[in-house]
Parts: structure tokens; C-alpha cells; sequence
């Protein structure tokens, strides 16, 4: 693509940014999906306070799979605070037009009145490592129960023989560590309106971490990606699974008081309901992975093809020193 990339990075014109995005995702691996989150907006008191109460129905947003071009200037420049954590970083971020983005079901107003458009301080999660990824080309690691599990070289397929599937990845002996991990990703897809009851984490002290959405039903025949915070305050904040724009509030226990979030992997279980004999189940793109948060600084530039955002990271995680406790 001569000319679009030069020595300040992707220079979009007059062009079909769809295509770029999916040219630059499939042959390159610039382009990426990032997980779109706003924080919850609370209730103040008369101070102008926060109350901790949120504040109608403005929860948080946490939207997978919205496709961008991350151009970082500073990935991590490692100057730290005192703590010992503070990890900052700049780049310039390329999104769709907010059309086109209003046409992705999760951003799409008809479904979801909270999303208006991506402003100061919203952030984009990247991938900026995957820790432990479950490969699914392969049924190795993987148990299913009422049916029988094949693979089409993407993806790990049950095919029901009853009702209440159930899938677990039991991960091998020499790739369970997963200490820098922050965050769990899992795409799944059936054939039926498919209940999902749990996603369950067991580590290797036997201590378990289970996220379980209320009242959410899988649409047949769409995928449904799951993108989960894996790190210390989970249990406490909670989470959100969106799907179609409504948000499924997904708490999240522990087994025990402190869960341990440096242990090993042993198993993840996905928990459903639902199905007949002759349904099928897929599951891809299981992974752990560590995230950067990127936050919207500024808005560079806006045209009918394309949305420049000039983004900062304001905060990242030391691994050597969490590695030393």
C-alpha cells in the first residue's frame, strides 16, 4: 500500500478504512481488536463527591472487538514512582468512523443508550502479550461432557448428545504460568439460545475464581467474545459481559478469602445451559493475556473515513517486582 505508511506512521486519506483495518489485521497484524471501557459514572453528594452508588443506569462499559491501528510514540519509558509501578506510555490510536462504529452491535445506540461516542479519559485495552494461550486447533487439554468434541482446526466443537454442555481446558504441565497475566479472553458460539451459566478458574492451590452473568443467553449462530479482568480487586469490583449492547452484570467469588492470582493454572470450565441432541458448541480464542490500557488524551482529527485519538498510558505493572514478592 504505497504511501500510506510513512516516517509519522499511517496516513489515512480518502479511503475505505474497512479495508485497511481488515488488509492490516490479516497481512500485517497492525491492526488489532481492543476492548473499549468507560468507567461507571457515580452519584455525587453535595460536596461533588463520589457516593459509590452508581448513577441511574450509567454502568461501566466494557466493549470487545472494536477494530483499531495503535501507532505507540512511547510504549513504556519505565520511569517509576515511588511505589514502583508507574509505567507510562503515549501513542496515536486509529479507529473507524463513529458511524461505522455505531454499526458494530455492542456500540449500536438502538441496543446500547449509554454509548454515544469515545471521549476523554474512555480506554482501549490491547493485547500487548498473550501469557497462556489454549490452543483449540487440537482437542489436547480440552474435556467436554453431553457430546462429543472434534476440532475444525479453529476451533473446539461439542456436539451435543444432551442438554447442559460443559467444556474445560486443563492446561499442560509445561505451560501453566500465567502470574502476568491481567485479563482472560474466550469466543464462543451456538448453534441454540444457550445459557451461560459460569466461567470457573482453578489454580494450582486448588483455589477457584468464578464469574457468573445473570440471566445471560447466548444468541444461536453469533459469537459471543468474553473479555474478563484477572487481577487483584476482581472479586470486589465485579464485572460486565455485553452482548448485542445490554450489559449482563457478571459477579465474580472466590473460593477463598485471598484468592491467589500468582499460582498456576490448572483448569478453566465453561458452563452452559441448555441444547439437545445434535447441537453444537464452539470455543476459540481462549487465551490469558497482559493488557495495556490505553487512555484518550486528545482527539487528533475526525473525517468521514477514519478517527485519530492521541492516547496515554498512564499506569502499568512492574512483573519483576510482582515477581519478587
Amino acid at each position: 500500500m504505497p504511501g500510506l505508511v510513512g516516517s509519522q506512521g499511517i496516513r489515512p486519506g480518502a479511503l475505505n478504512m474497512g479495508r485497511i483495518f481488515r488488509a492490516l489485521r490479516y497481512r500485517s497484524e497492525q491492526a488489532q481488536y481492543v476492548t473499549y471501557h468507560r468507567l461507571p459514572i457515580y452519584e455525587t453528594d453535595a460536596y461533588g463527591v463520589p457516593d459509590g452508588q452508581v448513577a441511574g443506569n450509567a454502568y461501566e462499559l466494557l466493549l470487545p472487538d472494536l477494530p483499531a491501528i495503535i501507532r505507540p510514540a512511547i510504549t513504556a519509558d519505565y520511569q517509576q514512582e515511588r511505589a514502583g509501578n508507574n509505567i507510562i506510555g503515549a501513542a496515536r490510536i486509529y479507529t473507524p468512523n463513529i458511524n461505522t462504529i455505531k454499526n458494530y452491535p455492542n456500540f449500536d445506540q438502538n441496543n446500547n443508550t449509554n454509548f454515544n461516542e469515545i471521549q476523554g479519559w474512555d480506554r482501549l485495552i490491547t493485547n500487548y502479550r498473550s501469557i497462556l494461550y489454549a490452543e483449540t486447533d487440537v482437542e489436547t487439554g480440552w474435556t467436554t461432557t453431553n457430546g462429543v468434541r472434534t476440532t475444525d482446526g479453529e476451533s473446539i466443537i461439542n456436539t451435543l448428545s444432551g442438554a447442559n454442555p460443559v467444556a474445560t481446558y486443563t492446561a499442560p504441565v509445561s505451560n501453566v504460568n500465567i502470574l502476568e497475566a491481567d485479563r482472560l479472553r474466550i469466543k464462543i458460539k451456538p448453534d441454540f439460545a444457550m445459557g451461560l451459566a459460569s466461567v470457573k478458574i482453578t489454580n494450582a492451590a486448588a483455589q477457584t475464581l468464578t464469574y457468573t452473568p445473570t440471566a445471560l443467553t447466548v444468541t444461536a449462530d453469533n459469537w459471543l467474545t468474553l473479555d474478563l479482568p484477572y487481577i487483584t480487586g476482581t472479586v470486589a469490583d465485579n464485572t460486565s459481559i455485553y452482548q448485542a449492547g445490554v450489559r449482563y452484570a457478571t459477579a465474580v467469588t472466590s473460593s477463598v478469602a485471598n484468592y491467589n492470582y500468582e499460582s498456576n493454572l490448572t483448569s478453566i470450565t465453561i458452563t452452559s445451559t441448555g441444547g439437545a441432541n445434535a447441537n453444537t458448541v464452539y470455543y476459540k480464542g481462549v487465551e490469558f493475556y497482559k493488557s495495556v490500557s490505553w487512555h484518550v488524551h486528545s482527539l487528533k482529527d475526525m473525517t468521514d473515513g477514519y478517527i485519530i485519538f492521541n492516547c496515554v498510558r498512564t499506569a502499568g505493572r512492574d512483573d519483576a517486582r510482582r515477581r519478587a514478592e
